[in-house]
């Protein structure tokens, strides 16, 4: 092995990629790696004997997406898994060696620069449609009266609500004891009383937090981490909605780019929960370097990790690390199906009401869900959020966890349908 620490001339470069037996690119966080691609354009065998050779990426590069199952991806800080691909890359038979070269080249001449340009432009197209749309100015304030109308002619209802910043104030994640307010408690008993009541309460914490929160509301469906496991209303069983062997997997590697972080923000940590990590900066002294410094791990982690399905969500102050195909309508859906199944094999009524209310960016994967569900047949869909910001739902309500609550109270006061 020859290491040169120069510059060397272009043409230099480019024998060099055509000789290569092998091309190894260990970048630690990198976008588009331009000489992979040149690497694969060399290795067609025009100019050299040699063709073919095999690639070794970092899945922390962009160019890891491209290329896909194709290129031998690994993990830089993973010292015996870069050995290891290196042992296969020099050891690959010329039939796999000669399709993985086919599959990436067609990969680099499709996605060439006219291509990014014009998904970019249809990207942003779409995101300034969207986000004209949600624009809180056009999203009307929620009317009670509106909403007791549907409410009381309702024969079957499901209500989804929030817990931290909706349902109650967010208390300390360090503390040993949880408590959930007495008023919240009492309207959701109330509420579950009537039979047509179908209630879910969804959150960020983990399930035995959850059970020790609403462990004097009987018969109410718990939503935790943010759509990773459910229990079902009247249930008593948690339902696992990601796969934790995955989830376990990456774990590690994203530990390692948190700690990077935390290390640069004082007052930062680190906290885990079953199927996700959080990242959290309101102990910081300077949280406007804190929130810069957040967005550019975000940017890392989403960049590293997107070929694990894994993504960084921004939170209020902090971030949530998780399985990107895993969220809180992972978690409705299934209810939903489950409402559907019920009512095809046992004749079970399906919901005419449905009411989601959420106040964070986690909430609108829920809102949409709801939506769909409006297509599909539930004769009445409220979608409301809690405060002024660019939303899916179909209402607003801006005084906070005491308007949600005042609200459900006014409800669970309507007529009951009793349970025998």
């Amino acid at each position: 092995m020859v290491f040169l620490k120069q510059d060397i001339d272009y043409s230099q470069y480019m024998a060099l990629l055509t000789v290569a037996e092998c091309l190894l690119i260990t970048s630690l966080r990198e976008g588009m790696n331009l000489t992979s691609h040149e690497f694969i354009c060399c290795q067609d065998g025009k100019y050299s004997q040699n063709k073919y050779a095999p690639l070794v990426l970092s899945e922390f590069t962009g160019s890891a997406s491209v290329l896909d199952s194709q290129a031998l991806l690994v993990n830089p800080w993973d010292y015996s898994q870069c050995a290891d691909a290196i042992r296969s890359a020099l050891e690959m038979s010329p039939e796999d060696r000669k399709r993985r070269w086919h599959d990436m080249y067609s990969a680099i001449m499709h996605y060439n620069a006219s291509h990014w340009y014009e998904s970019y432009m249809t990207s942003l197209e779409d995101a300034w449609r969207e986000n004209s749309l949600r624009d809180s100015a056009s999203v009307p304030r929620l009317s009670f009266p509106n909403v007791k109308g549907k409410y009381e002619t309702a024969n079957k209802r499901l209500i989804i609500v929030d817990c931290e910043g909706t349902l109650a104030a967010w208390g300390s994640p360090v503390d040993t004891v949880l408590t959930t307010p007495k008023r919240a408690v009492d309207i959701l008993n109330d509420l579950i009383e009537d039979r047509r009541n179908v209630v879910y309460v969804m959150s960020q914490r983990m399930p035995e937090e959850l059970e020790r929160l609403f462990r004097h509301v009987p018969g109410l469906g718990l939503i935790a981490e943010n759509g990773a496991f459910v229990q079902e209303a009247g249930g008593d069983e948690w339902i696992e909605l990601i796969d934790m062997e995955h989830t376990e997997s990456w774990k590690d590697g994203v530990r390692t780019i948190l700690k990077y972080y935390q290390e640069r923000i004082e007052g930062s940590r680190i906290e885990e929960l079953n199927s996700a990590l959080i990242f959290r900066y309101d102990g910081a002294e300077d949280i406007s370097t804190a929130f810069k410094q957040a967005g550019e791990c975000a940017n890392h982690i989403n960049d590293a990790c997107e070929t694990q399905h894994v993504a960084a969500l921004p939170i209020e102050h902090g971030l949530y690390v998780s399985n990107a195909d895993v969220n809180k309508s992972s978690a409705t859906s299934m209810i939903g199906d489950n409402l559907v199944q019920q009512h095809v094999e046992k004749g079970v009524s399906l919901p005419d009401f449905l009411m989601v209310i959420g106040d964070s960016r986690e909430d609108e994967y829920v809102f949409n869900w709801a939506h769909k569900m409006e297509k599909k047949g539930i004769k009445n869909v409220i979608t409301v959020t809690v405060g002024q910001r660019n939303t899916e739902a179909s209402a607003t309500l801006t005084q906070g966890i005491t308007g949600v609550l005042s609200m459900l109270e006014k409800l669970a006061r309507l007529p009951q349908q009793k349970s025998s």
